[in-house]
């Protein structure tokens, strides 16, 4: 197949799925305002420098309609419903698959009126929606999605690197004793709504209680300069470790260095991040998100806290700290879990064939040449 993607560029979702599809061998384009080289991938600058939005829109609009009649792509996938997903949609291309990410269903949309009147008219024109858990999807079929259209497709986990006995120097590199006890947080530093700061602001009192616990801030995109700053007002020593961006190929390495893997935000699908640590045998703790609850069983493969609840947070982190059994049964159960329903290459080849499907429909449809 040769397949358009409007997507963000640069970002190791993107990356990693249209990488899938370079590897099975289709010829994969894509069109975005964050131009970055993907080996395999022609990637198309579609940025206009207007600052306008709704001009910037509409002269990429024409920029978008004019390479996807270059290109004659066999379907056009639109990753994100607002934004990228307004030129999918007003392109007038078929077939047209969307994959939602998150906050374009749970927040953009309902900070508008106009947001809203465009994402429910991206829903109605997309030909397939896919998502990462069965309550994205639920809201993006009340916003407009055909329900028979909509399928659960996980980014998923690649299952040879994530694994609870993947090597790591993490300990050695950072000075972290042999038997102290890890928590981690790997995040994107871009949004508030990861609330990391409150993860920072539960450091005194855990390491006030058990001296010595240590933790990693990591992150996966944006800068972490405010948190840096903030464990400084908290006066946090050298048992708190900000690492910034990591590379996603060391992840593994940090993960498997972790007792406790914390993720707490107040508005999220399924961190692709927490099944990674899940699958290196972390025993996670999250916000009560209906997404990520449809991973973590409460006391069985994790803890769950409400969003933005520091005593909650610091009570279970605790709670595992000094439960060493514990730990290790919820971290085999989420070990297992995640091996069983999040592989990538699994839910990839899920993709293809609905992709596959939906050709072979638009061409019966069409008719012989």
């Amino acid at each position: 197949m040769r397949i358009a993607y409007l997507s963000i560029g640069g970002h190791i979702h993107t990356e990693r799925w249209l990488g899938y599809f370079v590897e099975r061998g289709h010829d994969v384009h894509l069109l975005t305002v964050q131009p970055e080289p993907i080996e395999g991938v022609r990637v198309y600058d579609i940025r206009t420098g207007i600052p306008f939005k709704p001009l910037h829109y509409a002269v990429a609009l024409k920029r978008v309609r004019r390479i996807l009649a270059e290109i004659e792509p066999d379907l056009l996938h639109t990753h994100f419903l607002t934004g990228y997903g307004y030129w999918g949609a007003f392109s007038g291309f078929h077939p047209f698959i969307l994959t939602v990410w998150g906050d374009d269903v749970y927040l953009t949309p309902h900070t508008s009126f106009m947001k809203g009147v465009l994402a429910r008219h991206v829903l109605r024109k997309a030909d397939l929606v896919t998502g990462d858990s069965e309550d994205i999807m639920e809201h993006a079929v009340r916003m407009g999605a055909r329900r028979e259209a909509c399928h659960v497709v996980q980014w998923g986990v690649d299952l040879d690197s994530f694994r609870p006995d993947a090597t790591s120097d993490v300990r050695g590199r950072l000075g972290i004793p042999e038997d102290a006890a890890v928590v981690i947080s790997i995040r994107s530093f871009t949004q508030a709504y990861y609330n990391i700061d409150v993860i920072v602001r539960s450091i005194p009192r855990i390491q006030l209680e058990r001296p010595e616990t240590h933790f990693i801030i990591a992150g996966n995109e944006g800068d972490d300069t405010e948190l840096r700053s903030l464990g400084k007002e908290l006066g946090l020593d050298g048992r708190t470790h900000f690492v910034g961006k990591i590379p996603h190929e060391e992840l593994p390495a940090y993960l498997v260095t972790s007792d406790v893997f914390v993720t707490v935000p107040s508005v999220d699908a399924t961190p692709v991040s927490l099944l990674e640590a899940m699958a290196c045998g972390s025993p996670p703790i999250i916000s009560s998100l209906e997404s990520a609850m449809e991973w973590v069983k409460d006391g069985e493969t994790g803890l769950v806290v409400p969003p933005r609840d520091q005593e909650a947070l610091e009570a279970a982190v605790l709670k595992l700290i000094d439960a060493p059994e514990l730990r290790a049964s919820m971290g085999a159960g989420a070990a297992a879990r995640v091996k069983a329903d999040a592989d990538h290459r699994a839910h990839m080849r899920r993709m293809e064939e609905l992709c596959e499907e939906l050709v072979a429909k638009r061409r019966r449809a069409d008719g012989p040449d």
